[in-house]
């Protein structure tokens, strides 16, 4: 009872930490509205001739426009997108600032410090507009209007924002680049006649240096635009995810919402996880960057090139990863393994991030702790599920067998599963191992299994098998985008002899130094990575309440007196704390189940006590 009480303090303490990182969290979470548009726009590209003023004129054989010469407190009126109700709306705006590229306009009636609209004006001349262009290729210039400067209009955008929960952050609306004369009635569909990008102003907030990342993020899709009109969402999304990165301004806000909701099709852009999507994708570009990308030369190449690819989706990343002999479907096995291990001792770094995100994995979807166990569960293409063994009393020989769905696309094409089973020391004190299972379909094509032995090896303590559902190669992506989730069934069970976990003073030692890293870490850490550090943390307090359970049981207490040693020193003992408190309660546990009432056992005790 008394070790129940003990996880349920623990929890309180956790969910009201937790409670506080969530809330900030909220607060960042944004999501751009340029994909709500696409529909639209493809159906533009498609039927609209696209033209500047300066071209229809001369086909139309009329005389030639005359470029605006503007002024700092010139007025105009725009047609603005109310996200809520999906229609268009004027709003009047005032110029509040010119740039070398840019026009700064401002909502009437709405008010934002003049030193934020300057230093978005500096930041998008100075960084933004030289990175976005030289990594993604150029905006349409001069344009519909004929001049080169680029309309920032901020206003607060009608997204039905409620004070919780994420918002529109801003959005590109590529009509806004169509002449009205030439778009048919019978769409429905206003356009300003120029290039501009639309920034909110509520709940976003433009002193907020994160309100950079959401104008380079904009820029991008207008760049974009003008080198593939007709690009997947998933695609266009994920440049604009990585441009805030590449202009300087960190990691996405969105990560937290993938590692939280990690069954997530890559390239179906699920609208029931929206904010999630932007996650992934940024973190799929973030993880190609760091394997193959190596320097700017090599990243702007890369994306120059998939940007002006006229080939979408899957195929322009198959076009684009060809020198790295490699290709989408390869790329995005090791995406998804590295999303659950995030090793860099495993295969020289092949399923890692750097350091900067040397914490971050996506919560398993099962954790199996005893055998035989048979798992029932579904997986979205391109994405994967992950199964946590504990192998601590797992005998020497682990079988692994799977079965999944093998659905039918076309005649000649059906889905494939990728299964990768990857041994490791949970507090990586030994070399970790990789292997793939060989997956068949069945005779009747109804159905594909495989099965995989492991042999178990001293130290190696976790299994972690990594499930992931993939789409015949060669079908487009809207081939496949509403397909449900693919069943499967994992079925793991063990035979042999026993084999011992590892158990010394050396693991002990490199437990509680892991919890020093991460406490201090998270002390350090910019708000934005707080989620990913906290997430880190908790698993590394649970591997330690669970190794001294299970040390104490087998009469040992390496990792107390490791835990004593530490709070020995005076400036880490607000750090373990809370292990303090866990190991505590553990030992008064052990005490009244009689399975230990020592002396030794008290002093330790009140060593922990006086702490």
């Amino acid at each position: 009872m008394k070790k129940i009480i003990s996880v349920v303090v623990l929890a309180a303490a956790v969910f009201f930490f937790l409670g506080n990182v969530a809330a900030e969290a909220a607060k960042r979470q944004w999501i751009d509205a340029t994909h709500m548009f696409d529909k639209q726009v493809k159906n533009l590209a498609k039927n609209v001739k696209l033209e500047s003023k300066i071209d229809y004129a001369k086909r139309k054989k009329a005389p030639l426009p005359q470029k605006k010469e503007y002024k700092v407190g010139d007025v105009e009126t725009f047609w603005t997108k109310n996200v809520v109700d999906d229609k268009f709306e004027q709003i009047q705006a005032t110029l509040k600032e010119i740039g070398k590229n840019c026009y700064i306009f401002l909502q009437n009636g709405k008010s934002v410090p003049n030193s934020a609209i300057k230093k978005i004006v500096r930041k998008f001349d100075d960084t933004i507009y030289d990175v976005d262009t030289k990594t993604f290729g150029s905006e349409w210039k001069p344009g519909i209007d004929d001049d080169e400067k680029i309309t920032l209009l901020m206003f607060d955008i009608l997204d039905g924002f409620n004070g919780s929960g994420g918002a529109v952050g801003g959005y590109f609306f590529a009509g806004d680049e169509f002449l009205q004369s030439e778009i048919p009635d019978t769409m429905n569909i206003k356009t300003n006649e120029r290039e501009m990008i639309s920034l909110d102003i509520y709940p976003t907030d433009p002193t907020d240096e994160a309100y950079m990342a959401v104008v380079a993020h904009e820029f991008q899709h207008m760049i974009h635009f003008n080198h593939d009109p007709k690009e997947t969402c998933w695609l266009n999304e994920g440049c604009s995810q990585i441009g805030p990165y590449l202009c300087g301004f960190g990691h996405a806000d969105q990560i937290m919402s993938i590692v939280e909701t990690p069954d997530n099709s890559l390239t179906a852009w699920n609208q029931a996880q929206m904010v999630a999507n932007y996650g992934q994708v940024y973190l799929w570009n973030y993880y190609l960057m760091n394997r193959y990308l190596k320097g700017d030369s090599a990243r702007t190449e890369f994306f120059v090139k998939l940007v002006d690819d006229q080939a979408q989706g899957i195929a322009g990343y198959d076009n684009a990863l060809k020198e790295f002999n490699t290709d989408f479907q390869k790329a995005f096995t090791d995406f998804a393994i590295t999303n659950f291990v995030n090793d860099p001792d495993l295969d020289n770094g092949q399923y890692a991030y750097d350091r900067s995100l040397g914490r971050l994995k996506f919560p398993v979807t099962e954790t199996v702790k005893s055998f035989p166990r048979q798992i029932k569960n579904e997986v979205f293409l391109w994405s994967a599920d992950g199964i946590k063994v504990d192998l601590d009393s797992a005998k020497e020989s682990i079988k692994v067998e799977f079965a999944g769905a093998h659905a039918k696309f076309t005649d000649d094409k059906y889905n494939s599963f990728v299964v990768a089973a990857i041994l490791s020391n949970s507090r990586g004190s030994a070399k970790p191992e990789i292997s793939f299972m060989t997956i068949t379909p069945a005779a009747d094509n109804k159905s594909q299994s495989g099965v995989l032995e492991i042999k178990k090896s001293t130290g190696l303590d976790t299994l972690m098998i990594v499930i992931s559902a993939q789409a015949p190669q060669g079908i487009p992506d809207e081939g496949y985008v509403q397909a449900p989730a693919m069943p499967y069934i994992i079925a793991i069970s063990d035979s042999g002899s026993v084999v011992a976990t590892e158990s010394n003073g050396r693991y002990s030692r490199s437990m509680i130094a892991d919890y020093k890293v991460a406490a201090s870490m998270m002390n350090d850490a910019d708000k934005k990575y707080s989620d990913i550090l906290f997430s880190n943390m908790e698993s590394i307090s649970y591997e330690i309440t669970k190794a001294i359970k299970n040390q104490l049981d087998n009469g040992s207490t390496e990792l107390v007196d490791e835990l004593i040693k530490a709070g020995a020193d005076e400036s880490s003992r607000n750090t373990f704390k809370p292990l303090f408190k866990q190991a505590i309660d553990q030992l008064k546990f052990n005490q009244s189940q009689g399975k230990d009432v020592s002396s030794e056992l008290e002093s330790k005790i009140k060593a922990l006590s006086s702490y």
